[in-house]
């Protein structure tokens, strides 16, 4: 085989893998994701599990699509406070632990101004996650304090 074909061999097979890689950084595959499934509904989560991940947490977005959200990861159980700082829409906010809902917070409203006093949210107990779904789902789909849920991370 002469030497430009081994060359153009090379090219291609570079540019291939090239491909594969920004296919792979654009999908979900390499993105901080989860999922959750509430009975037999699955919601597809963002993870939220550094300081500043969970502090920013759904305030830079404008709206969250049908089974979408985040979740917020602790590295152990713990009774954060949360807040709507810096939202644009209301949410459902559900406190977990382990694969238990502990306490929930329905159609939490975002801010009317920036001056206004924040109200913080808390579980009953205990928790090392918390899932932000759009206002409305936890009637929708029948999510109650003590259901079981399978979170695949």
């Amino acid at each position: 085989m002469s030497l430009n074909k081994i060359l153009l061999i090379i090219v291609i097979a570079i540019i291939i893998i090239a491909g594969i890689v920004v296919f792979l950084a654009s999908s979900s595959v390499l993105k901080d994701s989860a999922e959750v499934k509430f009975g037999d509904d699955t919601f597809a989560l963002e993870i939220a599990d550094s300081d500043k991940e969970r502090q920013i947490g759904l305030s830079e977005k404008k709206s969250l699509g049908e089974k979408k959200g985040m979740i917020f990861l602790f590295p152990e159980s713990t009774i954060p406070a949360f807040w709507m700082k810096g939202m644009d829409f209301p949410i459902d906010i559900i406190f977990v632990n382990g694969n238990k809902v502990v306490s929930i917070f329905k159609d939490v409203p975002a801010p009317k101004n920036e001056t206004d006093p924040l109200p913080n949210y808390q579980p009953s107990s205990p928790i090392d996650r918390v899932i932000e779904v759009p206002a409305g789902t936890v009637d929708k789909y029948d999510i109650k304090e003590g259901d079981e849920i399978t979170i695949s991370l």
